[in-house]
């Protein structure tokens, strides 16, 4: 009796000094008015807050151990929310209930007082002594404590390890374990040996789709109707981002259709770009539903569908691969490809340059040929073959002229010097050459330009002209 009584008295001085915790923008001392209480009473601690600062600050207590304690002011402050002059101090009274509580001994409360304007927080354990009123009543204590993750996934399994320590020399044959929160609900029954340690674990699920919130898990340990200990863990269910791909495939005449559903299996809302591989050629003639856009990542091309599907829910692309319009271009280049060789000239002119002489670093003389080839499948008579040569040059004289001679030369002082070669005849296929050689007044410096030579010709009953290409020359 007296060994217990001046045990108390020893605990309750001991706390009685004040628990001081220092931060660099304010401090914070808790002191024990009265720690040592029983059951229908309140524990007084008196929280002095000293503003560092040279500003007018706000601060907030917080309790972190609710529900299984209480803790409030009087006159009630809800929340327990105060402010401090620059340089000043603050004293507010705390009173702390035991609200799921109902076994004595010694329980540490856990208290926050935070600077709100810097989110400075300091966190200190408040040590309370649950005296039973009779003198000499024998203390059960048996401890429970809580290992989990304070992070959860709701789309894993969710696995709490409980831990029962029984202190006394009590066999405990039924003891209920209560495992409550918003989410989350067991009961378990176990036995305790005297002084035995015994680990539970327990494997729980929630919704896939419980969207990101913080949630307060309470474990309790009760036997004949009497709470033995009672311990709080803060968990939050954290952001899962999921989807998932199902692909049907149409194939229609030159058009195939792939529609993919996607599935937000996770617990926020998806709004992100959806890539489809594409290539550069795909992407004129693929379109999508909702509309997409190309871009070129990583040297590969993707199409990219914006979607914004909730929790839980089911949306869908169609991704049309329309090969029709690929078969009009190949049909219209094809009657283009027909069209030419219906229309175009059965007869060629190629001219070219060979022999080129310099003097003083231009162009005095050369030789032009002339090569007249028939491409078609009929025999071409009669063709007149005219080219001009411009009047700084002259045909040279006294030369032949080609393996043709001309019908007809003709000089103008301004035009230049016109020549004509009458070709009786060219079966299909068969080409003829023609060569003259000029020689220019004065040294050409720079590059100039011939004229097209002209082909003249009857083909199927119709008057044809034909001409080749214009000669640049250079020195």
């Amino acid at each position: 009796m007296n060994i217990i009584k001046k045990g108390v008295l020893l605990f309750v001085a001991v706390f009685l000094l004040s628990i001081s915790v220092h931060a660099a923008s304010f401090d914070a001392e808790f002191e024990a008015i009265d720690n040592s209480i029983t059951f229908g009473q309140l524990a007084h601690f008196r929280l002095t807050v000293k503003n560092n600062l040279d500003t007018v600050e706000e601060f907030k207590v917080k309790n972190m151990d609710y529900p299984v304690w209480d803790v409030k002011t009087e006159p009630l402050l809800n929340p327990i929310q105060f402010s401090v002059m620059p340089d000043k101090k603050r004293e507010i009274d705390l009173f702390i209930n035991p609200l799921h509580i109902s076994n004595y001994g010694v329980y540490d409360v856990s208290v926050v007082v935070e600077l709100i304007s810097k989110k400075i927080k300091v966190k200190k354990h408040l040590r309370i002594n649950l005296l039973s009123p009779q003198a000499g009543t024998y203390v059960e204590t048996v401890l429970v404590t809580i290992s989990m993750d304070d992070k959860v996934d709701p789309t894993k399994e969710i696995q709490i390890k409980i831990t029962l320590n029984n202190q006394n020399i009590i066999e405990y044959p039924d003891v209920l374990v209560e495992v409550e929160s918003n989410l989350i609900k067991d009961k378990v029954k176990e036995s305790l040996g005297k002084r035995e340690k015994k680990t539970i674990t327990l494997t729980k699920s929630i919704d896939p789709q419980t969207p990101p919130q913080e949630d307060t898990l309470i474990v309790k340990i009760i036997s004949n109707n009497k709470t033995l200990d009672t311990k709080v863990r803060r968990i939050e269910i954290i952001e899962h981002k999921e989807l998932t791909k199902e692909e049907k495939t149409k194939t229609k005449f030159l058009k195939i259709e792939k529609e993919i559903i996607l599935k937000n299996v996770g617990n926020v809302r998806y709004k992100e770009g959806i890539k489809i591989e594409s290539s550069l050629i795909q992407n004129l003639f693929t379109s999508s539903k909702p509309k997409g856009r190309f871009i070129k990542e990583d040297e590969k091309r993707y199409l990219v569908v914006q979607v914004d599907i909730p929790a839980g829910e089911t949306s869908s692309i169609l991704v049309t691969k329309n090969y029709i319009t690929l078969l009009v271009i190949i049909v219209l280049l094809a009657i283009v490809i027909v069209l030419y060789f219906i229309f175009r000239s059965p007869l060629t002119i190629k001219k070219i340059a060979t022999n080129i002489g310099l003097k003083e670093g231009g162009v005095s003389e050369l030789k032009v040929v002339l090569n007249v080839r028939n491409r078609s499948k009929i025999k071409l008579e009669e063709i007149k073959i005219i080219d001009k040569i411009p009047n700084i040059a002259d045909v040279e004289e006294g030369l032949t002229i080609g393996t043709l001679h001309p019908t007809k030369i003709l000089k103008h002082e301004r035009k230049g010097t016109m020549i004509q070669w009458l070709i009786d005849e060219i079966n299909p296929g068969d080409e003829r050459v023609i060569s003259y050689k000029i020689k220019s007044h004065l040294s050409i410096l720079g590059e100039f330009s011939l004229t097209q030579a002209v082909a003249k010709f009857k083909f199927k009953g119709k008057d044809i002209i034909a001409h080749s290409n214009t000669l640049g020359v250079s020195p």
